[in-house]
């Protein structure tokens, strides 16, 4: 029994299969997840790859080389939201694979419109508008996707508003970007 616990004690987290992805979302971050999914992939081993999220977003661009890798996966990604799920990190917990993706009843749940701030010559910021442009359907055609919402007038008065869009568990499930609420043990 000794050896047992041994060997389970030198197993990390991504010998099970699991991602943890917490903190700000950021170009580093993200590099990292995307390895350990691709690696996930080449090796095989595994049925599916568990990603527990605790963030309260980060970086639009960083957000999605996570999304899309999680889409090219041929393992089904299940995701979980624990503590918080906001912004960009809620956006990489939608992709989860449908039926699988989970929250814990006391998990913060937050939608909003990005922001961003460019500076610049005349022309740059009018590139960089553009860019904003391009990333705001991308979050748009996200929510569409991975979500029972499939208005855009209806996405922005419920989920993308002007304001932060605080959400409870439950509402979530009704919208369709979480499918579970963990039922949590009671202690006795």
């Amino acid at each position: 029994m000794a050896a047992k616990e041994k060997e389970r004690e030198e197993k990390g987290l991504s010998d099970y299969g699991i991602i943890y992805l917490s903190g700000v979302i950021n170009e580093a971050k993200a590099e990292s997840v995307c390895k350990e999914i691709i690696e996930f992939n080449i090796r095989g081993s595994i049925n599916q790859v568990q990603m527990v999220i605790n963030s309260p977003g980060g970086t639009c661009t960083a957000g999605f080389s996570i999304i899309d890798i999680m889409e090219w996966s041929n393992i089904p990604i299940y995701t979980t939201g624990i503590g918080m799920i906001a912004s960009m990190g809620l956006l990489i917990f939608m992709t989860g694979e449908k039926g699988h993706r989970v929250v814990t009843p006391r998990t913060s749940i937050l939608s909003h419109r990005f922001s961003a701030m460019n500076m610049g010559n005349h022309s740059q910021l009018i590139a960089g508008r553009r860019e904003e442009d391009m990333l705001h359907e991308r979050i748009l055609n996200h929510y569409m996707t991975y979500s029972n919402i499939k208005d855009r007038k209806e996405l922005e008065k419920y989920l993308l508003r002007d304001v932060d869009t605080w959400l409870s568990t439950e509402e979530a499930v009704q919208l369709g970007i979480v499918d579970v609420v963990e039922t949590m043990k009671k202690r006795s």
